[in-house]
């Protein structure tokens, strides 16, 4: 075999310095081909991880259970500067000891219900997970590819400023792409670019970077489909963020125009065939599979005039009129001389009904048959699942557990109250026959004193009960409390107060919208007075502005050096101000409209409004129910003595 002298590198000709000729030849040949994500291929595929980063997120998952109503941030920062070992029951005791220290004012606020989550949210976070995947640490590989990913989808913007929002949102890419959207559309760069070409609008998907549009068959409407970046975590949130929203609307905009034309080519067979049927409320002519007939048969409804009925009956005025609880359907409304008696057959107002108005139906039924019953029921304040809230009848302990109760369980005054019944039965029995004889006719012969026990017994059973209340609707399935009607969560508070959860909704997102992040030691930190130019702990400067890195040889002039005697923004240049604190400004406001209006739509329900029963529940939370004194003894001794 002959071998070819290759030449020296310092020897190689100019050309072959200053550009590659072979790189098309390459590229036809497909060493460029970047291969896509599949997620049926995918499946069971998951990113080596850390150790040390495994044990740091069961650390963090612990944590969020043990402390839900502190923010995630702080068990993050908590962790990571305290060393591996025992690093979680350090962080425990700290908390426990000096919480008020550490957090800081970053709580979650306080609300009655959740928000609506995508499917998506629900794979990431789990069922019932407190801990979302976007506050978890984040492996190196997964930032890496996210940072380069933000690098090609931000051209206009520095790297140093990507990393800032990065740090800020906790490398996600969910999180910081929406507030790097919106740093690009102020920049100078895209302004420029704008005036002679046409780009697509900021969110818009088209364009992105990590997408590949093909053609599936000749034809079709182009399809996206996620280049791999390296990160099976990023490409799986590329694809749920991206791919499925787009997928699933061309589905359902598929199944629309696919049943539109069914029936329409099923009318206009049934119109030649002569195969109609009029309808005797809108006299409209339909197929078959279009009719319904009333439980008489004897009437003809199309399922338009069906559906219009139901929906005027859920959102409008005709329920008493339409509705027929018994058979939980809908009651004949065909105009005729003599009211029809006979209704729709539940089967046929289904199919007549989308799943909207279907659901809004059936809950509607549900929850007047409920309220008709006028059974004591506990129901669950987010839907409407109810349980027939019955105490039980009482049985009487025996002498062994009545003993044991006594001697474990009881108060002090029960206690010395049997102790003395004991005594005074060893010596006098007669008299502690009588008693009990006496106790017996009072009970039967005056309703009062049966009524009295009775509500011990209800106290009892409710205390024996406690306050937490499950619901088993399947969707649904929140925990909430039988006194405040909120959703329950460890440690939970009874009644606390909307302007407390509001404000601190507020200062927490106010805070969130002027905080910086140093992307190279993550210290969160905000500015309270002085310039733009802050310098981290770490050594590392940035712009409290535009977030991007500030060199040493850059210094001061990253800022305006323009002399502007009335004050105002610059018209000469585009340099960031300063002392400029006017977008700060701005960004609280937005950010506390934000929360406000998020809060109000979690917290749905509105207090007062003279119900008495709400406030007396919310006083004896407060400061405690006042009762009195041969109420509680009364209590004590039926705890004693009633299984």
């Amino acid at each position: 075999m002959d071998y070819v002298p290759l030449l020296r590198p310092s020897r190689l000709p100019a050309w072959r310095s200053k550009a590659d000729f072979f790189k098309p030849f390459r590229s036809d040949a497909g060493e460029n081909i970047t291969p896509l994500y599949n997620p049926s291929l995918v499946e069971h595929e998951h990113e080596e991880e850390d150790p040390d980063l495994a044990e740091l997120n069961e650390s963090l998952a612990v944590l969020v259970e043990l402390f839900p109503d502190v923010q995630p941030e702080v068990f993050r920062e908590m962790l990571l500067s305290i060393s591996k070992e025992s690093r979680l029951q350090v962080v425990t005791e700290q908390l426990l000891k000096k919480k008020a220290n550490y957090v800081n004012g970053r709580l979650r606020p306080a609300r009655r219900g959740e928000a609506a989550i995508t499917q998506a949210q629900m794979r990431k976070s789990g069922d019932d997970g407190p801990l979302p995947a976007e506050d978890t640490f984040r492996g190196e590989n997964y930032r890496k590819a996210v940072k380069q990913l933000l690098y090609l989808e931000f051209k206009n913007l520095s790297h140093s400023t990507i990393r800032g929002v990065m740090a800020e949102h906790n490398d996600s890419y969910t999180l910081s792409r929406p507030t790097l959207q919106q740093l690009s559309a102020k920049s100078w760069r895209f302004s420029l670019s704008s005036l002679w070409t046409k780009k697509s609008p900021l969110g818009a998907s088209t364009d992105h970077a990590a997408l590949h549009w093909h053609v599936d068959a000749p034809g079709s409407d182009p399809t996206p489909s996620v280049k791999r970046t390296g990160s099976a975590v990023l490409d799986r949130e590329l694809h749920e963020l991206f791919v499925e929203p787009f997928l699933l609307k061309k589905q359902q905009e598929r199944l629309l125009a696919d049943q539109n034309y069914a029936n329409q080519l099923n009318e206009a067979q049934a119109e030649e065939l002569g195969a109609v049927f009029d309808c005797e409320c809108c006299y409209s002519s339909v197929p078959f599979e279009q009719i319904a007939t009333c439980s008489d048969g004897s009437h003809f409804l199309c399922f338009d005039c069906i559906l219009r009925t139901t929906t005027e009956a859920v959102y409008g005025q005709g329920w008493a009129r339409s509705a027929d609880l018994e058979r939980v359907t809908i009651r004949c409304f065909a105009p005729d001389l003599k009211e029809c008696s006979g209704s729709i057959p539940p089967d046929l107002v289904r199919r007549a009904l989308n799943d909207d108005v279907w659901a809004a139906f059936q809950s509607r039924a549900t929850s007047d048959t409920l309220s008709k019953s006028r059974l004591p029921l506990q129901r669950c304040p987010f839907c409407i699942y109810g349980e027939v809230d019955e105490t039980p009848v009482a049985r009487l302990r025996n002498p062994r557990q009545l003993g044991h109760h006594i001697l474990h369980q009881s108060t002090l005054e029960v206690q010395a109250s049997f102790l003395a019944l004991f005594v005074l039965a060893t010596f006098l029995t007669l008299p502690v026959l009588l008693l009990a004889a006496f106790f017996y006719l009072v009970t039967s012969l005056f309703p009062p004193a049966a009524c009295t026990i009775q509500e011990s017994w209800n106290r009892v059973h409710k205390r024996r009960r406690g306050l937490k209340f499950k619901c088993f609707n399947p969707s649904c399935r929140k925990t909430s409390c039988t006194r405040c009607l909120s959703q329950w969560r460890d440690p939970h508070a009874c009644f606390e107060t909307e302007k407390t959860s509001l404000r601190t909704a507020i200062e927490a997102s106010a805070t969130a919208a002027i905080k910086r992040t140093c992307p190279k030691c993550h210290l969160s930190f905000v500015k309270s007075s002085g310039c733009n130019k802050l310098v981290c702990n770490c050594g590392y400067t940035m712009c409290y502005i535009c977030r991007s890195e500030i060199s040493s040889k850059e210094g001061y002039t990253h800022f305006c050096q323009h002399f502007r005697p009335h004050g105002g923004r610059c018209s000469e240049c585009e340099r960031c101000d300063l002392y400029g604190d006017e977008d700060e400004g701005d960004a609280i406001r937005r950010a506390a409209e934000r929360a406000e209006k998020a809060w109000k739509e979690k917290e749905g329900i509105e207090m007062g409004g003279g119900n008495e029963e709400a406030t007396r529940a919310m006083v004896d939370a407060l400061v405690g129910r006042k009762g009195k004194w041969w109420e509680d003894a009364l209590d004590g001794a039926v705890d004693a003595l009633v299984l």
